[in-house]
């Protein structure tokens, strides 16, 4: 199988963005009067940053006091919502406004002239512990690991997030906070597998007959999953830790998949990954390594591959070539550095990939980017 390289960086005019709470600027800067210094303009700008804190205080706190959970059921005003949840009327009121200021409710005015909050039907998911795109396991993982850990920043810059022997560390995490955060970006794969999916039929891939995917630290398996409806005759295996398994075979299930995906509990550094895999997929893998481990995984990687098949690797991966300033790539690198801040890893570039896969004898045939990530494919060289 030959794969033409693809690089999807629009060279058209833009398309329209849903508003996010990430957009909603609260500095009007329109209104600096004329000859407003401009060391007054930089402060309100980066005043602006510092307070990013405040949107997922308030979303979180949302969700730790249930109040997501009752605007599922229907609006409410701020005392209903205080008398369902036993909180502080004001208090509430408050944490409703803060919530409508970042678009995540909406504020109306009742007949009775009270405030009314609307939780939009596109967030009830969101915000379920049981939804396929929840959110609710990366708020687990920033009150369990991340709010601690950035807090520690400066420290792990000083010393460079080492071991005590001066060595580089993979990003470490607890099972109970990995099965935590993996149930909550399971909303990254929509647009990635759509991505590998259209890419795969260029070349070929029609129903998937006669194909397998091994799926290195599958997670939740969603990836596995949505390529099993893209390809129906595909067959994949799902390899990650004993307590993973469950939710990726539970998830098959319930997405009618369940014949095709086989969860195999297994440490994928030391345990025999088998050969002959016609896509070998790595999703949010290769960011937690360190420059070496990630050398090695591409070189157990090359020897499960069959001789035409390709390995995807879906990660934050830097493109110099396409400007310093994109998206993807401001992205990636405030990524590198919550990376930095829970203990290990990076966002790496397409260099060192490149040379990684030349050390295992592959060569990069694609890159395709999607909303939050890069897709990288590679064959045998």
């Amino acid at each position: 199988m030959t794969v033409t390289t693809v690089n999807t960086v629009a060279t058209t005019a833009p398309v329209a963005t849903v508003p996010s709470a990430n957009l909603t600027p609260l500095v009007d800067t329109s209104r600096f009067p004329d000859g407003a210094p401009g060391e007054v303009r930089a402060a309100h700008r980066l005043y602006e940053h510092l307070i990013g804190m405040w949107a997922p205080g308030v979303i979180e706190a949302a969700q730790d006091l249930g109040a997501f959970a009752a605007l599922t059921e229907g609006p409410a005003t701020a005392a209903g919502l205080a008398e369902t949840l036993s909180t502080d009327l004001r208090a509430t009121r408050v944490l409703l406004d803060g919530l409508a200021a970042y678009d995540i409710v909406e504020r109306t005015r009742g007949t009775d002239g009270q405030a009314v909050y609307t939780l939009p039907t596109e967030l009830h998911g969101v915000f379920a512990p049981d939804g396929l795109f929840s959110l609710a396991g990366k708020i687990g993982h920033d009150r369990n690991v991340a709010w601690h850990a950035w807090r520690h920043l400066a420290g792990n810059v000083r010393d460079g997030a080492r071991s005590s022997e001066g060595e580089q560390r993979l990003n470490q995490i607890s099972e109970e906070d990995y099965t935590s955060l993996v149930r909550g970006i399971n909303f990254w794969a929509p647009p990635i597998v759509r991505s590998l999916a259209d890419a795969l039929r260029e070349q070929g891939w029609t129903s998937g007959a006669g194909r397998s995917l091994l799926d290195v630290g599958c997670g939740t398996g969603i990836y596995s999953h949505l390529l099993l409806n893209e390809f129906p005759e595909l067959e994949a295996e799902g390899l990650d830790a004993e307590r993973i398994i469950p939710l990726a075979d539970r998830q098959a299930a319930d997405l009618g998949v369940a014949g095709r995906f086989h969860g195999r509990t297994g440490d994928f550094w030391n345990d025999d990954w088998g050969t002959g895999s016609d896509l070998a997929l790595f999703v949010n893998i290769f960011h937690l390594q360190t420059p070496e481990s990630a050398r090695d995984l591409m070189l157990k990687a090359s020897k499960a591959l069959s001789d035409d098949g390709v390995i995807a690797i879906a990660d934050h991966i830097v493109d110099e070539e396409t400007g310093e300033g994109t998206t993807q790539n401001r992205f990636f690198r405030l990524f590198a550095a919550s990376m930095l801040a829970t203990g290990g890893g990076d966002a790496f570039s397409v260099q060192d990939y490149d040379q990684w896969l030349s050390d295992a004898g592959l060569r990069r045939v694609a890159l395709l980017d999607t909303p939050m990530h890069r897709v990288l494919l590679a064959q045998h060289a």
